[in-house]
């Protein structure tokens, strides 16, 4: 089985829209073999102080649902609706890689980039 990128994006375009945030992000986890593992969007924390709201990064949300233990056959898909391609924060690179997560794709509405 290959990975879908249209399946992807289109999973990745319904989660993203679950973001109450302005920048909608998403991030899609699958196997190689393109069965989808876990998904997750941005959003804000539960506690917010004197310096606003924490945002929970999509790869965090994503992360937190559906990996348990660090695995190689995993690749992530970042997805931004409306707007430019962005690219995980440093502390999101570094927790994907951790587990294991060495392939990352990341996307716009246009097209996708192997990070």
């Amino acid at each position: 089985m290959r990975i879908d990128l249209e399946e992807i994006m289109e999973v990745a375009r319904q989660t993203a829209d679950k973001s109450p945030c302005k920048y909608k992000v998403s991030c899609v986890l699958c196997d190689k073999k393109g069965n989808i593992i876990a998904t997750g969007y941005n959003h804000y924390g539960s506690r917010s102080g004197r310096l606003g709201k924490w945002t929970i990064h999509a790869e965090i949300d994503a992360i937190s649902k559906g990996i348990r233990k660090p695995s190689n056959n995993l690749v992530a898909f970042i997805y931004r609706r409306h707007g430019r391609i962005i690219h995980p924060c440093d502390t999101c690179k570094a927790l994907l890689k951790a587990y294991g997560i060495s392939t990352i794709y990341h996307t716009n509405e246009k097209s996708w980039e192997r990070l």
